[in-house]
């Protein structure tokens, strides 16, 4: 296997277009194979490669026993991570608050860079690349599924009011700052390692301050290489939710054959047959690079929404879906920041026999299939539209970025879902009222039902009164807008239509034929088409710059493998959902986007490091190498080095070589092994060193006897948990008493010699890491010479 020094950032069209002030690439030992042209990361790709066209033949192959299996993986990433997923937003909205407001000055790139992209087109873009088609998969129906499943709806003591109200607030928390929050982490850190400071843009890159020179060998490999499997997942899922939306308006067109009537075999062969038309747009948008197909499109679709919108504004009831909008937004600020981002229905969420509420509670799928999913999809999402963000952010400040990509689209998310949102809502409750006044003035709940759909009513275009009695039954206040539907939960894809379908004047409340529905319908699916092209060309942009490590420059092929690798995943998920597909598509954002939770927490430390570094030396180009200051032995090193041995197919780089990372010693090897079965071992020799003097010794044996004692206690308990799982909870509590007396010895160590870290890097190292770390430790004093070790002991006791 090749390897050669690389350092290229994301560009598609050869020469940048950025001004030539900008910062110097520096040269990394990235890993790269060329082969007939073509240059790519071998390792990475073929991590993305394996799994994602494995994950393909295995669901084509055996549908039914995929399905199962995916529904069965997110019900258990689900039951146990939840708390993760939930917990772990808010964190990341504090976080990107905070950095806005102590490094908003900072950019990314240098001082006097100007934008690459005008303030509509950038706007456009990270819109079109974050969003897509789920603001009309969901748009009406979204809301018009919470009013009959959320905690407040089972409750049984909120108004209708009440109850329709939270669920515009469920819907506008899903997609406000909880769901961009993700993408901002991204693009800020690559952005800055790339722009600020002339590193690949690679999700690696973005924790190069906490990875030094591993980023460049196995382990940046295998974060990439997993970016691409997770980005791929998220994007699928778009696609098969934008496949079902446009066939869903095809049979509501009657457009291609396609009938409401057709089977599930049907409508799946339609489904993939939608996915690969958009695929092969998308691959010749994607090939025609970033500053054509993509921005034409991404402005393009941007417009016809705003189109969508304002038409939909105009016709509904305007005064009403103003006054929604701005309780929306109020609710928004009091729920939908500090409430909703923590909510995680902990009671709702217990089963029968668990201590579940005889009544009152919510579903207990609802946490799963709504807030679960969408926190999962936003973070399966991240890697792909935060490098994308990243890519067109170039000359902007943090803040111009925060401001861009997670307040406005808040706003703009409450705008859209109060219209659309709102008046599905409305025509809803109006299909009700036509209900009880069918049987209130005929007798007839039927009364004003459309024929052959039980669902929608014809809106009276006139009043309807009691002459005799002076008394009005019903006042026409909104001619036209006819007919109104209730909502199908087996039918939610219709919604949509059935929203655009109402506005029928100037023609007559009898046949739904005439009117602006068509048009409308027209407009939304070529709207969702290009959204659909969008995300498509945009992720594998992102996934080819992943797999060729950042490159400005790739071959055609390799994006037509990738885009043709998106199509192949998407087609996989539908054919094993089945009728089933929505499940299907939420299962791989669910399990694919747990991993990278972890990634963004890490990329939040990364972006403190290179702020702090850039507001003190702002005229800096290459950041610190992270090794100075630091451990000698990182806990991803030792032993983990003969990864890099394996994955270099034993020609590891010079400079990994020269580093020590090709292979682990002698020492870190047996040590290891050692550690894992017999820690207290290496315990005693590390606490005789903090203590040369021997003025503890006593202390040292109560302290490794009792770290003995836990060490087999939890071990015994453990290997008993199948006799009672009581035991277990024992297990965990003197694995902790373990961690927890690791850590302090090892923030003791740090201390001494002066290292960065936090005590929440100490737990975690000293918990499942406790051989690594042990090892570390023991390394620690060992690269230092006895009269420096002596003059820091000397201060640890003074």
């Amino acid at each position: 296997m090749e390897e050669v020094t690389t350092a290229k950032a994301i560009d598609d069209e050869g020469p940048s277009k950025i001004p030539s002030h900008e910062v110097p690439e520096i040269d990394v030992p990235l890993r790269e194979t060329e082969f007939g042209g073509i240059r790519f990361n071998a390792v990475t790709s073929f991590i993305g490669v394996a799994l994602l066209w494995g994950f393909a033949i295995y669901c084509m192959a055996t549908p039914e026993e995929a399905l199962a299996n995916l529904i069965e993986l997110r019900q258990n990433v689900a039951k146990h991570f939840t708390w993760f997923y939930i917990g772990a937003n808010p964190a990341f909205t504090f976080f990107l608050l905070w950095i806005t407001y102590r490094y908003g000055h900072i950019k990314l790139g240098m001082a006097d860079e100007k934008p690459e992209f005008s303030d509509t087109e950038y706007f456009a873009m990270i819109f079109s690349a974050g969003v897509a088609v789920g603001l009309f998969f969901y748009g009406v129906s979204e809301p018009l599924w919470h009013r009959a499943s959320h905690w407040y709806v089972e409750a049984g003591y909120r108004s209708q009011d009440e109850v329709d109200q939270w669920a515009i607030m469920l819907t506008a928390y899903h997609w406000g700052l909880a769901g961009w929050s993700p993408y901002c982490v991204v693009a800020i850190s690559s952005g800055l390692a790339s722009f600020r400071f002339g590193l690949p843009m690679t999700v690696r890159t973005s924790m190069y301050t906490l990875f030094g020179n591993y980023t460049w060998g196995w382990l940046g490999d295998f974060i990439d290489g997993f970016s691409i499997v997770a980005t791929v997942a998220g994007i699928c899922t778009s696609l098969g939710l934008g496949a079902i939306q446009i066939i869903a308006g095809f049979q509501r067109l009657g457009w291609f054959g396609i009938k409401e009537t057709d089977d599930v075999a049907s409508l799946t062969s339609a489904n993939v047959m939608v996915i690969w038309v958009i695929t092969i747009l998308a691959t010749l948008s994607v090939v025609s690079g970033l500053h054509t197909g993509i921005k034409f499109l991404a402005q393009l679709g941007f417009g016809i929404g705003m189109m969508l919108l304002v038409l939909v504004f105009c016709m509904e009831k305007t005064h009403f879906l103003l006054n929604l909008m701005v309780q929306t937004l109020g609710n928004y600020l009091q729920w939908g920041i500090f409430l909703l981002p923590f909510w995680t229905d902990a009671f709702g969420q217990l089963k029968d026999g668990e201590g579940r509420s005889p009544e009152g509670a919510s579903a207990t799928w609802w946490m799963d299939s709504w807030t679960v999913f969408y926190m999962a999809w936003w973070t399966a999402w991240a890697c792909f539209v935060g490098l994308f963000i990243a890519r067109i952010s170039r000359g902007r400040t943090i803040k111009e970025v925060v401001s861009y990509c997670f307040v406005a689209p808040m706003l703009y998310s409450i705008i859209w879902f109060s219209v659309f949102g709102g008046a599905g809502l409305r025509q809803a409750r109006q299909a009700t009222e036509l209900t009880l006044l069918g049987e209130t003035v005929y007798n007839d709940t039927t009364h004003f039902e459309v024929p052959g759909n039980p669902l929608c009513y014809r809106v009276p275009q006139e009043s309807i009164m009691n002459e005799f009695k002076n008394v009005t039954f019903f006042e026409s206040v909104m001619p036209g807008v006819t007919p109104v539907c209730k909502f199908d939960t087996k039918l939610s894809t219709s919604a949509w239509f059935n929203v655009l379908y109402s506005f029928s004047f100037p023609g007559s409340d009898s046949d739904e034929s005439e009117g602006f529905g068509p048009f409308l319908s027209a407009l939304s699916i070529v709207a969702v088409g290009i959204y659909f092209i969008t995300s498509s060309d945009s992720g594998s942009l992102v996934v080819d710059h992943l797999s060729a490590n950042g490159r400005k420059e790739h071959h055609s092929i390799q994006r037509i493998f990738w885009a043709f690798s998106e199509g192949a995943v998407a087609t996989a998920l539908l054919v094993a959902g089945g009728a089933d597909a929505l499940s299907a598509l939420q299962a791989a954002s669910i399990v694919f986007g747990l991993p990278l939770c972890l990634f963004l927490f890490l990329m939040c430390l990364s972006i403190k490091h290179m702020c702090e570094f850039a507001d003190a030396n702002p005229d800096a180009v290459e950041l610190p190498d992270p090794a100075i200051g630091s451990w000698d032995m990182p806990v991803f090193g030792g032993i983990f080095n003969i990864l890099e041995y394996v994955v270099s197919i034993g020609h590891v780089h010079e400079d990994r070589v020269a580093l020590g990372m090709h292979l682990p010693t002698s020492f870190q090897f047996f040590g290891f092994f050692t550690n894992l079965f017999f820690p207290f071992v290496s315990l005693w020799k590390i606490l005789n060193l903090l203590d040369p003097k021997g003025s503890h010794k006593l202390m040292n044996g109560i302290v490794v006897t009792v770290y003995f004692l836990s060490f087999v206690t939890s071990i015994v308990m453990f290997s008993m948990s199948g006799i009672n799982f009581g035991y277990t909870s024992f297990g965990w509590t003197f694995f902790l008493v373990n961690t927890t007396m690791l850590t302090n010895i090892r923030a003791t160590v740090r201390g001494q010699f002066s290292i960065r870290g936090n005590i929440v890097g100490d737990f975690f190292a000293s918990s499942f890491c406790y051989p690594q770390t042990l090892v570390q430790i023991q390394l620690q004093f060992e690269s230092f010479d006895g009269a420096e070790l002596k003059r820091t002991t000397k201060a640890v006791e003074a």
